[in-house]
């Protein structure tokens, strides 16, 4: 199937599903800041000292919280347009199918619980973190990662599939990374895809 460049995915997109990917890890950092530094978390007026104060403690939370809700807004949006758009996919018979869902847990262990012990009231080490998300996303838009989100495998079931297009005489397979909300995929089936990328599609039955 050929990339048609009005299917292709938007860098808003991109990075909705790259932040959302990383909100289980700024839930857990913003805790931990919050508790690390609760003697500081009350009301000290507008001066410049008490703001000062209240970023190099609590600052790194505060922008992971707006990246969070960015990213879950955004992911909300994307989602919704995808089945609005299914309609407009191509109908195929699924020939062999193989789940990804295994790779949310490598992608926790190697991009995750690193950060996990870092001290964001440093600010060279919120610093390092900030230049490794921006390398990751770099990375992560021009590759199959984007398929690999910890937080949508919650609902939806993320598989590499062969297929053939109905309706195509020539018979050729073609391979796809699909993300679904159905549970029971199986081979010989048939399904209607719509493309989202290169190599990412959406389904439905």
């Amino acid at each position: 199937m050929k990339t048609s460049n009005n299917n292709n995915l938007k860098q808003g997109a991109l990075f909705s599903l790259f932040i959302t990917s990383y909100v289980p890890l700024f839930f857990i950092l913003i805790v931990e800041q919050l508790n690390d530094g609760w003697d500081y978390l009350y009301w000290g007026g507008w001066s410049e000292e008490s703001i000062k104060c209240f970023l190099s403690h609590f600052g790194m939370s505060v922008m992971l919280s707006l990246l969070s809700i960015t990213g879950i807004v955004g992911i909300i949006v994307l989602l919704h347009n995808l089945k609005s758009n299914l309609k407009n996919g191509t109908k195929v018979k699924v020939t062999k199918i193989s789940n990804r869902n295994n790779e949310a847990i490598g992608y926790i262990a190697t991009y995750i619980v690193p950060f996990l012990t870092s001290d964001f009231s440093n600010w060279f080490e919120s610093s390092i973190f900030i230049f490794v998300m921006v390398l990751i996303y770099s990375i992560y838009t021009k590759s199959n990662m984007i398929l690999i989100n910890p937080l949508l495998s919650i609902k939806y079931s993320m598989l590499e599939v062969e297929y053939m297009v109905i309706g195509d005489k020539a018979g050729v397979t073609h391979d796809a990374l699909i993300i679904t909300e159905n549970k029971n995929f199986k081979e010989d089936e048939n399904y209607q895809l719509y493309q989202i990328n290169s190599s990412l599609k959406n389904s439905q039955a």
